[in-house]
């Protein structure tokens, strides 16, 4: 069965079965995902104290490429 936002209704009474179709037909929309993070390498650099800018932009720019892959997602 497929996911259906409109299940359960407000107050409705539990029916595992609903349920159970639900959080089945979220996992198959959660499995057909393409996962595009393990696309993102790590950085690869220790950090210098005190902070360097370079590097700083570096982490900033590393985080943008990531939080990209995750809603490509």
């Amino acid at each position: 069965m497929a996911y259906d936002p409109t299940k359960p209704l407000n107050n409705a009474p539990v029916v595992s079965a609903e349920l159970r179709n639900q959080f089945t037909g979220l996992k198959t929309l959660i499995d057909a995902r393409p996962h595009r993070v393990d696309d993102v390498n790590g950085l690869g650099l220790a950090v210098q104290d005190p902070f360097d800018a370079a590097q700083m932009q570096a982490i900033a720019d590393k985080l943008d490429e990531l939080l990209d892959a995750l809603k490509r997602a």
